[in-house]
């Protein structure tokens, strides 16, 4: 039996939605829903699902009719698996807000190369999307043709051969990396401390020391934590974009598995996050937080470091954290940069400093050396120092 429901679009209009059974899948052998949307009357809602159930019934709707707004929620609900629940979000909303409403209605098995670059092509030019965001809605197609080939519902994939707009690729080879040198650094964490919430100051502080992604920063507790060894251990990271409630938190693995990583602390990171924990757990004689089973310990909300102290302990938002990142810089006087930027900017310390790409790649997690060339234009000053190095043993 076939269900109609209405729903609305964002400017207010109202459409309907067709759902039909569509028998066991003989790959998952769970049952199948043939999904269509965009109707503008119940009437032609009604027509389309008399006329799908009648097709089925006699045999004549076959996969290959499949609609790819018909497989995406397949592959969404049903084919994809052992899959990061922070990609799952993003597959979901590129199918969602791009590709179902886009190309959803064209045959699965008609779709070619020419529909899909002129899809690309106004994502560029009438949505005025970015080189990035264009390039994870098309992998986000592709990954789901490559299983569409694989199960034998379409003989190839047409997303292969897509070809990106010059000038966006250009423009993004251009991109200015944006950062902050070790004077505006100082000033920073001087006003974060000015605080009335401190917690800004020792959160900014462990990104600026670490390079860490904000949601691996949001993700620590004191069990990631050793003072022993004087490292702290990224294997988990918040998706916030997951989280619907105040104590609500949705933890996943780290983007790669070079992700995962252990980093030393600097001298005042260890000093500042021991000054934390110390304020958190006054009643706590042992430091060594790595040591301790997390059993034993009453902690703040599942133990994590960065919590609000005038919030009921309760873990940092992403909203709250881009306000206050905004509100300090502001107050601090410094040029408008994002959270994200602050791993830009340890990066390009460690680079100045001396440090090889190699180690900043091992430090920041990057998979690829070819993501840490971002950095390398820091090279010159690397170079010199390093010549200043070498005319003081020459010259000794």
């Amino acid at each position: 039996m076939a269900s109609i429901s209405e729903y609305q679009l964002k400017n207010g209009q109202k459409r309907y939605k067709i759902q039909v059974y569509g028998g066991l899948d003989p790959l998952t052998g769970k049952e199948s829903r043939i999904i269509r949307k965009g109707f503008k009357r119940a009437k032609d809602a009604k027509l389309a699902a008399n006329k799908l159930e009648n097709d089925i019934a006699n045999g004549q709707h076959k996969k290959t009719d499949l609609t790819i707004g018909d497989f995406l929620t397949q592959w969404i609900t049903e084919l994809k698996v052992n899959v990061k629940e922070g990609s799952m979000i993003l597959y979901r909303y590129n199918i969602n807000h791009y590709l179902i409403p886009t190309i959803g209605k064209i045959r699965l098995s008609k779709y070619n190369l020419a529909q899909h670059q002129i899809f690309i092509n106004k994502l560029f030019n009438e949505k005025n999307l970015s080189l990035n965001t264009v390039k994870l809605i098309n992998g986000t197609l592709s990954n789901a043709f490559k299983k569409a080939v694989k199960i034998g519902y379409v003989e190839k994939n047409p997303t292969i051969g897509t070809e990106f707009i010059k000038t966006k690729v250009d423009a993004e080879k251009r991109k200015v990396l944006h950062y902050w040198e070790n004077d505006q650094v100082t000033k920073f964490l001087e006003a974060a401390k000015n605080e009335r919430d401190q917690v800004w100051y020792y959160f900014f502080l462990t990104i600026i020391d670490t390079g860490l992604r904000k949601g691996e920063a949001m993700a620590l507790r004191w069990s990631d934590i050793s003072f022993k060894n004087n490292t702290l251990t990224v294997n988990k990271t918040r998706i916030y974009r997951d989280e619907h409630g105040n104590d609500e938190i949705a933890l996943d693995y780290p983007k790669t598995a070079n992700s995962v990583r252990t980093i030393p602390l600097s001298h005042r990171l260890g000093k500042t996050l021991r000054e934390l924990y110390r304020l958190q757990h006054p009643n706590v004689v042992k430091v060594d937080t790595a040591s301790i089973p997390l059993e034993k310990i009453k902690l703040p909300i599942r133990d994590f470091i960065f919590v609000y102290k005038f919030g009921k302990g309760l873990p940092l938002r992403s909203k709250s954290t881009n306000g206050a990142f905004d509100r300090i810089t502001k107050r601090a006087g410094l040029p408008h940069i994002k959270i994200h930027d602050l791993r830009h900017t340890h990066a390009v310390l460690l680079r100045q400093a001396g440090v090889s790409l190699d180690d900043i790649k091992d430090l920041l997690g990057h998979k690829d050396i070819s993501t840490t060339q971002i950095y390398a234009h820091i090279t010159p000053q690397v170079k010199e120092k390093a010549m200043d190095k070498y005319d003081q043993l020459i010259n000794h």
